[in-house]
Formats: structure tokens, C-alpha cells, sequence
């Protein structure tokens, strides 16, 4: 059964900040889902049918490159993070943080009382009371996980196919219900047992911060100069140090641990302990801040380091990269195959003998309007004699459309100058013009 009393109470500055920003966090998690832009969904991550919607704007699977500069960003962000904060992301931003302190346990708070009270609480005999508050905590954790599970998947699936998945049943829908439900009780075993033990024994980014951090990146320091030798003050012990040794700072750590220690991979400087020493520090009329957020060399933080210049340079880069390779994406992508089977032809008509190719023209409309186009080919492959064959030379693309057509290209003979030549196909619409070339192929 359940025992773990959980982190104790704190109230100070940097609390009051996480009270602000923590819900905001997840209101923003619940809502966006729901959001929509160019009538589109503001973020979707639907891998099953390889499309791709950030902020109102549509990514196929041949986008890949897109993704690459996009994950490439996105480490190069948190290196960089890390190397002048330090973990500031685990202790404010974090998924597992935000909904751990800002629901569950305020949750917890509110069923089984303070951390004085669940600590009596969890030590006593096993009785109807306790059994009764036990099974509403679980129950309580279990509907806020289902809740965190589906907003969770809405993300891949879409809030609206969720929401109709939800009402009609888990019998017409056995596979998203069956991974619904198995998210639902990881999220509640998670934050349940693991809790903060996922930062330090599973997070891969807790395993390899320390190589993230120099002597110049944010920590949380306890100052030893000024709090030891710690202890008791009185007459007779006049030369103790500020630290009176309440351990105030090691009942409201998330992760238990004593950061008079020193620093720890454990900690996810979270900054609940300088709240709580501030306000012992008060009460006995010391100054605050015996722990604060302070570099490792207690200097001022500097940019002018070598593996923040090279962050830097790498996200300009792909920065770049990314900026380019948007800009440059049409509308509409096109490509050309040679058809299988038999991509080459020859004939007779009316005593002449006709070369023939078949290709296949695979179309897709990347935007969520839709596109009137029309293939044909440039200028130049007419005078030289090329016809383009294609049942459907005019159509219109519905949104995202994805579509393919066979088309034909022929030429006589006697038109025909070499064994292969080169020529272009134009896909023009009122967006944009997209041109690919491609070979024909025919025989002397």
C-alpha cells in the first residue's frame, strides 16, 4: 500500500513563481490539442498516417529533413540550457515535474492533510478511515491520469477523433482504446510510486547532465562559509554557523536528498529548499539565501565560453537550414517515376513509327486549401515534336490531397534526335509552378 508522505509544504518566492507558472503549463497542455490554425490543429504529431501539423501548417513524411533540423534544434537548445542554468528544466518545466507538484500533490494534500498529518497518517494501523482516503487517493490519481492520457494522445490522433473515439465506444475502437488504458496506468503507477525516483533512475537527460555543466552553469549552492559548523546556536556556542541543522531543506526536497551535501545528479534545482531555508533564516533574524541559485565558481555568468560559442554557431546553422528549407517548400510536392512493367513502347500510326514512355506523376497538396493545376510540358519539348498524354491534364487537388496519375509522353521517330533525351514537366497552379525533369527514352 501506498506510504510515501510525499515532499513537506513551502511557501517563499520562488513558489509563489511555480504556482503561476505550473498551471499555466498545464492549462496550455489541455487547451492547445483543441487549438486550431488555417483550420488546422495548432500541433499534430500523427505518425500513423505520417502527417505532421505545426502551427497550422501541414509536414508529410518527405518532409524528413525538416524533422532532422527540428531535433538537431531541439538538443542543441537543451545543451545549451543546461550549460548556463543547469536544471532549471527539470524543477519548473518538466511534464513529470509540472503535473506531479501542481496536481498530484496538492491532490494528495487536500485528501490525506499536511506533511505532519500524512506522516502520522501512513505510520497507523490499517483502519476504515484509511482505507477510505487510500482508495478516493487512488481513484482521484487514476481519473487524472485518464484525463492526462487521452490529452496525451490527442496530440497524435487529433482532440476531435478522441473525443468521437470516446463516444463511441471502445468496442468500435479496441486498439486506441487498449493503448489508452495502458497509458492511463502508466501515467498513474508513475506518479503514484515512481514520482521524482523517474528523474534520477530512468530520465536519460538526469543520467548525463553532468557533462552538460561547468563551474559557471546555475546550481543550487549552499554556502558552507557562512552556515557551518552547523548547529544549535546559544551563549556558550557562539562560533556556530548559520545553519541551525532543522533540515527543513532536506522535508521539502522532492528527492530527498541533503544539498548541504553538496551538489547531487539528483537534484532538479527546483529551488524548494531556499524557500525553506529563507524562511528558518528569517525567523532567527540571519540573512537569506544561506541556499540560493549560484554558479559552481560563484562568479557571474559569463557567455564568453567555449561550448556555448559552439551551441551557438551549430543553432545559427541549423537555424538557417530550417528557415531555407521552409521557405523554399512548394505548395505542392511532385514526382516522377518511370512506370513498371513496361516503361518503353514503339508503334506504328498511319505508316509512322511513334516512341512512347509511361511515367507515373504522384502529387501531393500540401496545404489544407484546395489547388487547381495543370501538367503539361515546357515550350521547348513541344517545338521538338513531344506529346504529353495524360487522362486528366486539368484537376483540382482537395486539401492534402494525395494523388497519383499515369501519364504518357510520345514522339515520332523522325522527330526523335537521339537514344535519350531530357525533358521537363510543368506542374502550374495559381500557388506556385513546380518543374521536375526526366528522361525519354527511345531507340535510333
Amino acid at each position: 500500500m501506498y506510504s510515501f508522505a510525499g515532499p513537506a509544504e513551502v511557501s517563499g518566492k520562488y513558489q509563489k513563481i511555480r504556482n503561476f507558472i505550473q498551471p499555466a503549463l498545464i492549462i496550455i497542455f489541455l487547451v492547445l490539442p483543441w487549438l486550431k490554425m488555417n483550420e488546422q490543429p495548432v500541433l499534430l504529431l500523427d505518425f500513423f498516417n505520417r502527417h505532421f501539423v505545426f502551427f497550422g501548417r501541414s509536414f508529410f513524411s518527405h518532409d524528413a529533413p525538416l524533422l532532422f533540423f527540428l531535433v538537431i534544434l531541439l538538443v542543441l537548445s537543451i545543451f545549451t540550457l543546461t550549460a548556463i542554468f543547469g536544471r532549471l528544466w527539470c524543477g519548473w518545466s518538466c511534464p513529470q515535474t509540472v503535473f506531479l507538484h501542481a496536481l498530484y500533490n496538492k491532490v494528495e494534500k487536500f485528501i490525506m492533510g499536511t506533511y505532519a498529518k500524512r506522516k502520522v497518517f501512513y505510520k497507523e494501523e490499517v483502519n476504515l478511515l484509511k482505507t477510505f482516503k487510500i482508495i478516493l487517493l487512488y481513484t482521484v490519481f487514476f481519473s487524472i491520469s485518464w484525463v492526462l492520457a487521452h490529452s496525451f494522445v490527442a496530440y497524435f490522433l487529433g482532440a476531435e477523433t478522441v473525443t468521437k473515439y470516446i463516444f463511441e465506444g471502445p468496442t468500435d475502437h479496441l486498439k486506441p482504446f487498449a493503448v489508452l488504458m495502458i497509458m492511463t496506468a502508466v501515467l498513474f503507477l508513475n506518479f503514484t510510486y515512481m514520482r521524482e525516483k523517474f528523474c534520477y533512475l530512468i530520465c536519460p537527460y538526469g543520467r548525463f547532465q553532468n557533462a552538460l555543466i561547468d563551474r559557471n552553469t546555475l546550481i543550487v549552492l549552499y554556502d558552507k562559509l557562512r552556515g557551518e559548523p552547523r548547529g544549535k546556536t546559544s551563549i556558550q556556542n557562539i562560533d556556530k554557523g548559520d545553519c541551525v541543522d532543522c533540515s527543513r531543506c532536506v522535508t521539502v526536497c522532492p528527492v530527498n536528498i541533503d544539498i548541504r551535501n553538496g551538489f547531487q545528479q539528483e537534484c532538479i534545482a527546483c529551488g524548494k529548499c531556499i524557500d525553506a531555508c529563507n524562511a528558518v533564516m528569517k525567523k532567527l533574524n540571519n540573512q537569506p539565501y544561506l541556499i540560493r541559485f549560484e554558479t559552481g565558481d560563484q562568479k557571474k555568468i559569463t557567455l564568453k565560453r567555449f561550448r556555448l560559442v559552439l551551441y551557438a554557431g551549430l543553432i545559427l546553422i541549423f537555424s538557417s537550414a530550417l528557415v531555407w528549407t521552409i521557405v523554399n517548400r512548394g505548395n505542392i510536392d511532385l514526382t516522377i517515376t518511370r512506370a513498371s512493367g513496361a516503361p518503353f513502347s514503339a508503334r506504328l500510326n498511319e505508316g509512322h513509327k511513334i516512341f512512347q514512355n509511361q511515367f507515373l506523376i504522384h502529387m501531393k497538396n500540401q496545404t489544407a486549401k484546395s489547388i487547381d493545376v495543370n501538367i503539361e510540358l515546357s515550350e521547348q519539348n513541344i517545338k521538338d515534336g513531344y506529346v504529353l498524354l495524360s487522362a486528366i491534364n486539368k484537376m483540382q487537388l482537395n486539401p492534402e490531397q494525395d494523388l497519383k496519375t499515369p501519364v504518357f509522353i510520345e514522339i515520332e521517330k523522325s522527330k526523335f534526335s537521339s537514344s535519350q533525351h531530357t525533358l521537363e514537366i510543368i506542374l502550374q497552379s495559381s500557388e506556385s509552378i513546380v518543374q521536375r525533369k526526366i528522361d525519354f527514352i527511345g531507340l535510333e
